[in-house]
C-alpha cells in the first residue's frame, strides 16, 4: 500500500519539521516530492507501507514533540491513503469533521454529533 502525506500548505518551519524528521526518513521507500514538477504538491510518499494510523502517528508525535499545537492530522477524505494536515479551524471547510473527546473524524457534521453523543452513554 502506498500512504502520502500532503504537506503543500504548511508552513516552510513545519515542513522541516517533518520531512527531517529521523522517525520519518527511518521508514524505508520514503520519497520526498517538493512540488518541482508541474504539480506544486509538497507530498511525502512511504511506498511499502501498510499503516496509515502509523504514519499518522508519527507525524502527531513530531508536533507533541516539537510544541506544535492547533493541527490536526487525519486520513483526506477526498484521496485514498491520503494524510492531511490541517489547522483546527480549517478542517470543517474540508468536510472533516472532528470529535472534540477523542479526535475521530468524520465526513459530516451528522455523523460526529451522533458519535459524540454515544461518548456520553459511556
Amino acid at each position: 500500500m502506498v500512504v502520502r502525506v500532503d504537506i503543500s500548505y504548511l508552513t516552510s518551519d513545519l515542513r522541516y519539521f517533518i520531512v527531517n524528521n529521523p522517525k520519518v526518513k527511518s521508514i524505508p521507500n520514503y520519497l520526498h516530492d517538493n512540488g518541482n514538477n508541474n504539480n506544486n504538491k509538497d507530498i511525502i510518499t512511504f511506498t511499502d507501507e501498510n499503516s496509515i494510523q502509523k504514519i499518522k502517528q508519527i507525524i502527531q508525535h513530531i508536533f507533541t514533540e516539537n510544541h506544535i499545537n492547533g493541527y490536526i492530522v487525519a486520513e483526506n477524505t477526498e484521496e485514498e491513503n491520503e494524510i492531511a494536515i490541517l489547522k483546527q479551524g480549517d478542517m470543517e471547510q474540508f468536510g472533516i469533521y472532528i470529535c472534540t473527546h477523542c479526535g475521530m473524524s468524520f465526513e459530516s457534521e451528522i455523523q460526529r454529533t451522533v458519535h459524540q453523543r454515544i461518548h456520553y452513554f459511556t
